[in-house]
């Protein structure tokens, strides 16, 4: 009896790991080229990225959500979810996001400016950008660094938000801003958008011209403290391996520059 028990138990299915559970992986929706969203689907750079990894992860059910950034870093904090990209390291300021995957991209801050502004050299970052207006996209807070951050608060750097990298620009064409904070590759993107529209006799975007680099960043999933202590995702472990193997594979082969390559004009 107690042989053909064992025997049952052996004939049925295994079930593999991760199945049985959906990983919800939050992503910008407003981040073009990289993360944004059209009609409710996520699309982008790093959309295609990821989308790639997990078709080779095939035991994990992953659904990529988009949202507003800050609501995503909400979602983190609450345990919504078990990640949130494209998310730069805040182990060090943010709490709620940790662990952090193996970086699959790194994306280059630059300084843009009007050609007015740099005439005078400002190779420096932030130095050389004291007593300036400098803008940047609301919910990108890493950027600009530590020592930026300082001379916003003592009042030597004024510090304005906007909306959408489309609509910062805007604001620096129209002197709003002396400069701005932009991804290099995303600027070239969305202005090469821009001028398509804009009229070739005054088109105020050609004065605009890229200053100092401010910082490289990796780009990674961050994972929600909250959602891991819980035990909602019990194989977040085997996930989150899982992910870095594969990403690793693909970093290596030349596979994610192959699809970043295929974004450029």
């Amino acid at each position: 009896m107690k042989s053909l028990i064992m025997l049952m138990i052996l004939s049925l299915p295994m079930p593999t790991i991760g199945s049985g559970h959906e990983i919800i992986i939050y992503v910008d929706d407003g981040y073009k080229p990289y993360s944004y969203q059209i009609d409710g689907r996520a699309e982008g750079i790093y959309i295609d990225v990821l989308r790639a990894a997990f078709s080779k992860m095939q035991n994990f059910k992953v659904k990529l959500l988009p949202v507003p950034w800050k609501r995503g870093k909400q979602f983190m904090k609450l345990g919504k979810g078990l990640g949130l990209t494209p998310a730069f390291f805040h182990g060090h300021d943010w709490p709620y996001l940790y662990p952090y995957s193996l970086p699959f991209y790194s994306e280059t801050i630059i300084a843009v400016c009007t050609a007015a502004v740099l005439q005078q050299p400002r190779p420096n970052w932030p130095e050389d950008y004291k007593g300036l207006i400098i803008g940047n996209v609301a919910g990108f807070d890493g950027w600009g660094g530590e020592q930026f951050r300082q001379l916003v608060a003592q009042g030597e750097i004024s510090y304005r938000e906007a909306g959408s990298p489309a609509a910062l620009i805007g604001m620096l064409a129209k002197n709003r801003h002396d400069c701005i904070m932009m991804e290099s590759r995303a600027y070239d993107y969305h202005l090469s958008k821009i001028q398509t529209t804009a009229s070739t006799t005054t088109n105020i975007y050609l004065k605009l011209k890229k200053g100092a680099l401010i910082g490289t960043d990796p780009i990674y999933i961050g994972y929600s403290e909250t959602a891991i202590k819980s035990g909602q995702y019990p194989q977040n472990y085997a996930f989150r391996k899982a992910f870095d193997a594969i990403i690793y594979q693909m970093l290596k082969s030349g596979e994610v520059e192959r699809i970043m390559d295929a974004y450029k004009d």
